[in-house]
């Protein structure tokens, strides 16, 4: 672990910060999600205008598929001539995970050395932030919140239409599996999470308004129908 040292060094300093100015454990730790959350919105930008592209493109996909049902070869020509026409980079999303890897990766070795120290008005069953929530109010709470922030497409009407029970279930899913992490984790880093996810349903918010629209969309083509 000792690559993760100086974001753990960077992150102490910087929740340092934010405690001494809002003399609270809690509100620093979720200063701190804002904070990144922030330094993060143009990567997370440039992921959303991924799916974005992903979606305007699906009619060109399906009509592609109808077109060249018997010829494999030539429809793997045309789908790379339309994704580099709509601008997809499969390795786009790869990319933006590794710069935020460090980060997340940070954060329990970071609480868990540092959380004993923390306690927040905000949580005042707890003495420490250290320690797993013995009422379990914030693993509740970041599951309601993941949740809710998972069921927020990125356009008001998503060219792939899903069956509600699969829309509202598969987040449930993985919600489920998050929440068996989050269930004996640090109470810091709960917290943390649920401060990011309401950061995460405000983002997807703004992507859904008209400003949002244009900013997901800019630069992606009409689609139009595929010439033979």
């Amino acid at each position: 672990m000792s690559f993760l040292q100086p974001f753990i060094s960077l992150l102490d300093r910087i929740l340092n910060v934010l405690a001494a100015f809002t003399h609270d454990w809690g509100l620093a730790v979720l200063l701190l999600a804002l904070l990144v959350r922030s330094l993060l919105f143009r990567v997370n930008l440039l992921s959303a205008r991924q799916q974005a592209r992903q979606i305007r493109m699906q009619p060109a996909i399906r009509q592609l598929r109808e077109q060249y049902t018997n010829q494999s070869g030539k429809l793997g020509e045309e789908m790379l001539r339309l994704y580099s026409r709509y601008g997809i980079k499969p390795g786009l999303a790869l990319a933006a995970g590794l710069i935020q890897m460090p980060i997340f990766m940070s954060l329990y070795p970071y609480f868990s050395l540092h959380g004993a120290q923390m306690t927040s008005m905000l949580i005042p069953w707890m003495q420490s932030l250290g320690v797993p929530d013995p009422a379990h109010a914030l693993p509740v709470l970041y599951g309601i919140i993941g949740w809710l922030g998972m069921l927020i497409s990125l356009v008001p009407d998503p060219a792939s239409s899903q069956p509600a029970l699969l829309r509202v279930g598969m987040p449930l899913v993985i919600m489920s599996v998050s929440l068996t992490v989050m269930w004996r984790a640090p109470a810091a880093l709960v917290l943390y999470w649920a401060g990011s996810g309401i950061v995460t349903i405000l983002e997807r918010l703004l992507f859904r308004s008209s400003y949002g629209q244009k900013l997901l969309h800019k630069g992606i083509p009409v689609s139009e129908p595929v010439k033979d």
